[in-house]
């Protein structure tokens, strides 16, 4: 039999010699080939490539910039797909090329991927152009990858991560305040992010970020107020915006609210306040030894007032964080998983969350826990989601509307009732127990239906004596 002239190395040759950038990752995510063209396109050389692991999260930086080379995890499960790949260049852009994820197999079992990437980078026109209504999971990681580039530093992210009316509004907010030295308030519920957000005040300045000086209002005394304060007068540098961060004001004892009052009409301090504080009236009234807080001072920390919304008011954004928390689980993870299921984002989206992002943040990473595939099902929930799920199933029943009088007459029924069984039937007897005249008795009877005024007279029963009359 004739040998076959292709060989493993007329393959390897054919790959090294292509224009577009190949590599392939083994079944334990590791890199085990990359052509000089990938190597060109990453500007580091094939050495530091190849050997490497990768994972399915969207962090490329500058100085790692191969975390974005892992295949989905459903190519590494062996079915072909395709996406994007980007990578971080030295000048700090990210850019994104089409890929193909081609599975490879050995006797039956997956081992590894190719990775084959399309010769030219994606314009943003481009990128745009493929989003849609319901993005899909390589849509949900690049949007992921770029808003980390483009809006937030690590610390930030889930807190100002997605696309809804109420979060563009908050990113436009907390740009303002970064620009300016106004005060500012950050009102939110539990989990909602308060913290973050004020965070991302001070740090979205960047090199106009001067020093941050964070108080947790919980725990805070007049010693600690008075020298967080110290630490900044006379830092007034005009380019650097100092921030002192008073977390929980809610929870700042009455008489340090009292101190902190000069504090802030004195002026002394080149630095402005962000203050966060519980908008949660079911946490405020399970607290009944929570402080009021002074309305003189609330009014001069609220120069500038930034809602945070809850996560059940923004259920759009609920695909992206789901995203975002899986893939900050597949971190240093052995097992990674690369989306939800559909029919699990729908079960997510009929839970109320109560604890927000904290608590979404739990749900994710337990789910990926228990997921036994790449993808997250609805079995691997945790049981809390499931009886959201069982609730929300049951019909709800309309309110009943209540009429006042059927009400009065329906109890006034029962009353009489229960005096007649009392009485053996006798109506002077049950008389006397209401505290009324039998006359009296007997007109409501009649009136109530409960006897015909004609078969009682009839009967005998209902024959009323000169002297038996209503007082």
């Amino acid at each position: 039999m004739e040998q076959s002239p292709f060989t493993i190395t007329s393959l390897t040759n054919l790959l090294d010699a292509s224009s577009r950038p190949i590599y392939a990752v083994d079944a334990r995510r590791q890199v085990v080939y990359c052509n000089a063209a990938l190597a060109a396109w990453l500007g580091l050389e094939a050495e530091r490539i190849v050997g490497r692991s990768v994972e399915y999260h969207s962090e490329p930086t500058a100085t790692a910039p191969l975390t974005d080379l892992c295949p989905p995890p459903s190519a590494l499960a062996g079915t072909p797909s395709t996406g994007t790949v980007g990578r971080v260049g030295r000048d700090g852009r990210l850019v994104h090329r089409r890929a193909e994820f081609v599975p490879l197999s050995a006797e039956g079992q997956s081992s590894g991927v190719l990775v084959l990437l399309a010769a030219a980078d994606l314009s943003p026109q481009e990128l745009a152009a493929e989003l849609s209504d319901e993005p899909t999971v390589d849509e949900l990681h690049r949007a992921i990858r770029s808003f980390r580039r483009t809006q937030a530093a690590e610390h930030t992210l889930e807190s100002l991560l997605g696309n809804s009316a109420g979060m563009r509004k908050v990113r436009a907010q907390i740009a303002a305040a970064a620009a300016s030295q106004a005060h500012v308030l950050v009102r939110g519920r539990r989990g909602s992010g308060r913290e973050h957000v004020a965070r991302a005040i001070h740090y979205q300045a960047k090199d106009a970020a001067g020093k941050l000086v964070p108080i947790d209002g919980a725990v805070a005394t007049e010693d600690s107020l008075r020298r967080a304060c110290d630490s900044l007068r006379g830092l007034r540098d005009p380019k650097q915006r100092n921030t002192l961060l008073l977390l929980n004001l809610e929870r700042l004892p009455p008489q340090l609210q009292a101190t902190l009052l000069p504090m802030l009409a004195g002026g002394s301090l080149a630095a402005r306040w962000v203050v966060t504080v519980a908008d949660d009236p079911t946490t405020r009234e399970a607290e009944d030894n929570a402080p009021e807080i002074n309305p003189q001072l609330l009014s001069a920390l609220s120069t500038i007032t930034i809602d945070v919304p809850p996560l059940a008011d923004r259920l759009d954004d609920l695909p992206l964080l789901a995203q975002y928390f899986l893939e900050a689980a597949n971190r240093g993870s052995a097992k990674q998983i690369g989306s939800l299921r559909p029919e699990a984002l729908d079960q997510l989206a009929l839970y109320r969350w109560p604890g927000g992002l904290d608590e979404l943040r739990g749900v994710i990473t337990a789910a990926h826990s228990a997921a036994t595939t790449h993808e997250i099902t609805p079995a691997d929930l945790p049981a809390i989601v499931h009886h959201a799920v069982k609730a929300a199933a049951q019909p709800r029943r309309a309110p009943e509307k209540i009429v006042l009088d059927e009400l009065l007459e329906s109890i006034e029924r029962e009353v009489i009732a229960r005096a007649l069984a009392q009485a053996s039937g006798n109506k002077s007897a049950a008389a006397e127990l209401l505290g009324m005249t039998r006359p009296r008795l007997y007109r409501r009877l009649v009136q109530l239906g409960l006897i015909h005024e004609a078969k009682e007279l009839e009967g005998g029963r209902g024959s009323l004596s000169t002297g038996d009359h209503e007082k």
